[in-house]
Formats: C-alpha cells, structure tokens, sequence
C-alpha cells in the first residue's frame, strides 16, 4: 500500500479529477451524481478503515474543499450537505473509534450556540428550519469536528497526506472554471467581484477555495522531496490556481492565502536547520517569481483591472471610500445589535431582518464574529473565547505542528471575510487542534497505511 501510494496513487488521483472537472463540465447531471458518490464512499471509507482517526480525517478534508465545487455545478442534493456529512462522519469515528475523545469543550461551545434558539421568538412568517439551518450549519459543524480531533495523534506525513485529498476538489474546480470562462478579457468590465470568471457562482467562496489550493501546492513543494514530473505539474496548477483566483476579484481568499504562506515560511525558516533553511530561501525566490509573474498575466488578461481591484480603485482608477466594499456597514449594524440586546442576542437567525429594518437592505452576514455577537449575545461571546483561546493554549502544550499558525489564521481571516459559508473553516480549525507528531523512519510505513 505504502509503496504504491508514493509511486502511483497522487499522479493519478491528480488526473482522474482533472478528469472529473472535464465531466462536470460537458455533462452537467454528473455532478449529482459524482457527489453522491463522494457521500456514499466517504461514509464507507471511514466505515471500513481501521485506523479511524486518519480515515476521517481524509474523508473530511475531501468534503470540505468539494461543496464549493458541487455548489458551483449544481451536484448538492441540499445546500449544506456537506456540513452535515462532516458532522456524520465525526459521528462515525466518534462511535467506532477506541481512542478516548478529550475536547468537551468544544460540545460546552455548541450547546451554547443552541441555548440562544430557547430565548429566540419567532413569528408565524419566519422560515424558522431554514433560518437556523443557514445560520448554525456551520458553527455547529466546527464544534462537532473540534470535539474529535481535539489533541488526535496524527504524523506529519499523515497530515501531509490529508492535505493532498484536501487539494483534488480544487483541481476538479479549477478546470471547471478554465471551460466555463476560458477568455477572461471578454468577461472582465469592471473591479467588482466577478460572477462570470468564477463559474457562475459566488466570487467570495470560490477565491476562499482557490486560496485553500494555493496553500496546498505551495506548503508541498516546500516540504515535500521534488517528485520530478509532478512536481512540476503541482508548480504549473499552482500558477494557474493564482491566476483563476485573482481574476474572481474577491480579494478575501488570495489575502488569505498570501498571509498564510508568509506565516509557513517564517515558522520553516525559524525551526529549520542550515540546509532546509537554503530551500526555503529558494522557495521564497521562486514564488515571488512565480507571484509577480502571474500577477503581470492577469493584469494583461484584465486590462489592468485587478491592479484598480487591489489598489481599491474603480475602472477608472478613481479611489474607493470604502476598502471592505461594504462590509463595514454590515458589521456596525451587528455591533449595534449586540449593543441593544447584550445578554442572549437578538436570536438565531435573526440578523437579515434586523438589518432590514435598520437599513432597508437585505444582506446576510459576512462576519461570524459579528454575527455570534450580534443573535448570541453574551452567549456568543463565551463560545468566541472557546473557539479563539482552546487552540492558542493547545499550542503551548504542544508545539511541533508547523501548520498551526497557518491553519489558525486560515480559519480566522475565511470567518472575517466570508463567514461560515462554506465547510472548510470547520475542518482547518479541526486542523489546529491535532496532535502533530514525527515518528521514526521505520515506523513511516506502518503509520501511512489506512486500512
């Protein structure tokens, strides 16, 4: 198994969802049925695998970078299906797993996020399932995963390879947007976020994802041996993975990505010997190469729009008031809903309509910590702390997990920018609570077999 998978099983799991993107894109009711089957042996996956804590960790990892991606081309049964599989498959390695579970604080997080639904009134014209649905799917979700993977032991080369199942969603995604938008001249106008270059779905989720691809590549090619002919592959997606995520003009997912890497270079650096020292250096050059190069590429393809984008300026060239593109507004009103309603919040929820009435505008929130603050009240501030200090804490007991600051910043700036939109903050912050160990040579083999 070892040997295969090092040789074979990432080459062609690479192209097979190359694959996928090529299908999803010429016979459109594939998708569905694609994404049962991601459901179907997912929950097979874990079921079977002897080594439950690797098996969900790699089945979560494939869930929640694919919802974007299924999202995008219409595959989801129901919206948040993938928060809810993320929650059964913990479920599974919960009930199967003979390992004691240690993060019972994070169920203390959850249960306050539910006890705000108690002190929630509701009128008859509330959609009171979907209101909830939208607004806890997602942090519910998170506290679930953190529960279970809260101090699991997993290798470094484990992680690694969680990671690379993490990544293959995105190479679907990324060629599902080279078909759907293959001229980016003739669909960029202006320096809004761009539903036509991000597949016709929302620019803020799908450059949050792209951002999760470009760590990816970025941290394998630092840390991994050079492969030769992939890893030259894994450089050339990595460049067209920028490019695709700056031409969606959402800024929040590439910023994320970039403070990300910066934060894997200083902590390799610090940590790492002389001669791996030298590579990072290396790394450093050749992806500020590779950065300016693919910046130049789209600024051509844009007619220098994404130069006004990032500068915050409009088409032309005239400076933005507002830099947050109108998340500001979004959160001062959550701050003044907290401020009228301190204690238990204004109720799960209930965020879109106060807004409304404020305001006149209908917009849900971009902010999680805003919105814990806004329907949860004081509740919600105890379930922040939870969320913010347990990690931090964790980190001081243990320390050798060198994603950890990577993982941590990646969940806390995606909740800033794009809420809890998506599955992949519940499981990069399930990613900060590992327990990251470097086991001798001889036991690789034994601890990279999953079944």
């Amino acid at each position: 198994m070892h040997k295969f998978y090092n040789k074979n099983i990432e080459l062609f799991f690479i192209l097979l969802h190359i694959a996928l993107g090529l299908v999803c894109y010429f016979i459109p009711f594939s998708s569905k049925i694609i994404s049962f089957l991601v459901a179907f042996l997912s929950i097979s996956f874990v079921l079977i695998s002897k080594n439950k804590v690797l098996a969900v960790l790699v089945a979560c990892a494939y869930v929640a970078t694919s919802d974007v991606f299924f999202r995008m081309t219409g595959g989801l049964f129901f919206y948040e299906l993938h928060k809810y599989l993320l929650i059964l498959l913990v479920l599974i390695g919960f009930v199967f797993d003979q390992v004691r579970v240690k993060g019972q604080v994070f169920l203390a997080y959850v249960g306050l996020l539910l006890l705000t639904i108690i002190f929630t009134s509701y009128d008859y014209t509330d959609q009171v399932r979907k209101m909830i649905a939208f607004n806890l799917a997602g942090p519910v979700s998170l506290g679930i995963v953190a529960f279970y993977f809260y101090k699991k032991k997993v290798t470094m080369q484990e992680l690694s390879n969680v990671l690379f199942y993490a990544l293959l969603p995105i190479i679907s995604l990324v060629v599902y947007l080279f078909l759907y938008t293959p001229s980016i001249k003739d669909s960029v106008t202006g320096t809004a976020s761009n539903f036509a270059t991000s597949g016709g779905f929302g620019p803020n989720q799908v450059s949050t994802i792209l951002g999760v691809g470009m760590f990816i590549l970025f941290s394998r090619l630092l840390l991994n041996k050079f492969k030769g002919v992939q890893s030259i592959f894994e450089i050339i997606l990595l460049g067209f993975m920028s490019f695709r995520g700056l031409v969606t003009f959402s800024r929040g997912g590439m910023v994320t990505a970039v403070v990300a890497i910066i934060i894997l270079l200083l902590i390799t650096y610090v940590r790492g010997q002389k001669k791996f020292r030298t590579k990072v250096l290396v790394a450093l050059v050749s992806s500020t190469i590779l950065g300016i190069s693919v910046w130049l590429f789209a600024s051509n393809r844009t007619s220098g729009l994404i130069d006004n984008r990032y500068a915050n300026e409009n088409a032309l060239g005239v400076a933005k008031q507002d830099v947050s593109t109108g998340r500001k507004d979004l959160f001062l009103t959550e701050v003044e809903a907290f401020i009228e309603s301190p204690i238990v919040g204004i109720g799960v929820g209930k965020n879109k309509g106060y807004r409304f009435d404020k305001t006149g505008k209908i917009a849900a929130s971009h902010n999680e910590i805003s919105r814990l603050l806004a329907e949860h009240g004081s509740l919600g501030i105890l379930a922040l702390c939870i969320l913010l200090f347990v990690p931090l804490l964790l980190r001081i007991e243990n320390s050798k997990n060198i994603y950890f600051y990577s993982f941590f910043i990646m969940w806390l700036l995606t909740i800033n920018h794009s809420a809890m939109r998506i599955a992949f903050p519940s499981f990069v912050y399930g990613l900060c609570l590992l327990d990251v160990t470097f086991p001798k040579k001889s036991k690789v083999k034994k601890a990279n077999s999953l079944i």
